[in-house]
């Protein structure tokens, strides 16, 4: 799928994230949100194309995730 954005992680990154997630390691964090911090997305400049990201949650936030990177 290709990205808005233009913005890549690495699969191995991504799949790690989200082995963590599946483990409970974000607790009390929505899934956008845990994504947004576990990449530490707040460094990047222009956050205006990342609006909605950080209150996503479940399939929802996995959508945008999917819209806005791509996974190599």
């Amino acid at each position: 799928m290709e990205s808005r954005s233009g913005l890549e992680i690495e699969s191995a990154a991504y799949n790690e994230f989200l082995t963590l997630w599946n483990q409970g390691a974000f607790e009390k964090q929505r899934l956008g949100q845990a994504f947004y911090n576990y990449f530490h997305l707040h460094r990047l400049t222009d956050q205006a194309f990342l609006h909605g990201l950080y209150e996503a949650d479940g399939k929802k936030a996995l959508v945008v995730i999917s819209r806005l990177f791509q996974i190599k």
